[in-house]
């Protein structure tokens, strides 16, 4: 098996530090928000791989986390007159029931900010006393960039470039602009903990690492998460970690790509903001995972309407094909390519590609080998890709009844016009037979006459 490793920006042979186990941490939300289809990419993809290195015989241990306080969150909860933490409570059993609905696992371990505070305070501690951290006269703690040479290995950069590029705080006690909070103090009615350098709160980076450290130990096999995270936020991990450990941090690193709304960057200034939520009130959750798994989970992707359309097309594609499987016979084919795919960096993509091909072809041919390759191939493709699990007519006549309230006509409507055009035609008034049927296919019901009596089907889904 190979993979994508962001920090040597090249694919390399899987091969875990311990035989047969993967400690794979993966940054997970701030619960000053709910799910949103960016969140819903990095889920789904980590769910994938983790799902794929089981089935491989690894056994995973598999972490992401909630940071469960943050500035905004405590401004919210000012707002809502309730405790931070009440909030953060509400909103990660919000967020829970999400991935629940996205079909997504739940890891081995979710830890939560709140709940490592003495890890946090440790490790913070640590760095000081090995000087590559210093504590400022406000109490507030700041790791020092410099301390480290090989800071920016990860995101290509050397430091002086990173300069040009980092977002300047305004703290006027920093040694250098780069770098970056560890702890920071809060005023005596913010929220905040006990410390050695008075009350406060730690800085994002921080948390991950000492997180990793708490769960899986000082060195993992793969950290996830999205591209957006590589600077600075994994670059400072791998700094503090590497400084408190005195080893890598992760043998592997893997990054999604982000995505854009209809061509454009998603953003609530934009009012292109699309909760997870939202998208699961007018399609299955099957649809968000293709769509997702469509592309490779290294790719910028679009996560519009019409990428969501085109999800559902081809999930009703798949169904009815599916639905006219009859005789098969069995063989390993399409078997053997999921697992290619699959240990070549997990490349989903190429799996669904594979599949839409022999589909096609038992449209065309009705062969049996072909339908046997789709049948053996289906349990891998339901168990990783998480697609394909409904039973084909349910999801047929979900996405139809759907279809017909937008359309705004009842499949009673549709069947009594199907008879009253059969009779037209058994009348032989084949010009009414004709206006009948365009009259359906004006308002978006195409018809199809077959031996076994006339069908019915949603033209924008072809």
């Amino acid at each position: 098996m190979r993979v994508y490793n962001v920090l040597h920006r090249k694919k390399e042979e899987f091969i875990p530090l311990e035989k047969n186990t993967v400690k794979m941490y993966v940054c997970g939300m701030t619960t000053n928000g709910l799910v949103h289809l960016g969140h819903a990419r990095q889920a789904i993809t980590f769910d994938m791989i983790y799902k794929y290195l089981k089935l491989k015989g690894y056994t995973v241990k598999y972490v992401s986390n909630y940071t469960d306080i943050d500035d905004r969150l405590i401004t919210q909860a000012k707002q809502l007159n309730i405790s931070p933490l009440k909030l953060a409570d509400e909103r990660i059993e919000k967020i829970n029931k999400t991935w629940k609905n996205l079909d997504v696992l739940e890891p081995d371990f979710r830890p939560r900010v709140t709940k490592c505070i003495p890890e946090i305070i440790k490790f913070i501690y640590d760095l000081i006393t090995k000087g590559y951290a210093y504590e400022t006269p406000d109490g507030d703690v700041y790791f020092d960039v410099k301390k480290f040479p090989a800071y920016g290995s990860l995101s290509n950069r050397k430091i002086d470039e990173l300069m040009d590029s980092v977002r300047i705080e305004n703290a006027s006690n920093k040694h250098d602009n780069l770098d970056f909070a560890l702890w920071k103090h809060t005023e005596n009615d913010e929220f905040g903990f006990d410390s050695p350098w008075g009350q406060g709160r730690p800085g994002w980076h921080i948390e991950c690492s000492t997180m990793i450290k708490t769960y899986l130990g000082d060195q993992i096999d793969i950290h996830g998460g999205g591209k957006d995270l590589i600077f600075p936020h994994h670059e400072n991990e791998i700094a503090q970690s590497y400084c408190e450990n005195g080893c890598d941090l992760a043998k592997y690193w893997l990054h999604n790509g982000l995505i854009t709304i209809n061509g454009q960057k998603m953003s609530k200034s934009l009012g292109n903001f699309m909760l997870a939520d939202e998208v699961l009130e007018n399609y299955d959750s099957e649809v968000i995972r293709y769509a997702i798994l469509v592309n490779h989970y290294t790719s910028t992707q679009d996560l519009g309407n019409e990428a969501l359309k085109n999800a559902e097309k081809s999930l009703y594609y798949f169904y009815n094909s599916l639905s006219t499987l009859e005789n098969y016979e069995a063989n390993d084919m399409l078997v053997d390519k999921f697992y290619e795919s699959m240990d070549d960096d997990f490349n989903s993509a190429k799996v669904i590609a594979d599949l839409f091909v022999e589909f096609t072809n038992y449209a065309k041919t009705k062969s049996e080998k072909v339908a046997g390759a789709i049948v053996n191939s289906l349990p891998l493709v339901q168990q990783i890709l998480g697609i394909l699990k409904h039973e084909p007519k349910q999801f047929i006549n979900n996405v139809q009844q759907k279809y017909l309230k937008i359309l705004n006509i009842t499949e009673k409507e549709i069947e009594e016009i199907i008879n009253t055009r059969l009779e037209a035609k058994k009348q032989k008034n084949y010009i009414l037979a004709d206006s009948l049927r365009n009259n359906l296919d004006n308002r978006g019901i195409m018809l199809k006459d077959t031996k076994d009596g006339t069908i019915w089907d949603i033209k924008q889904l072809y």
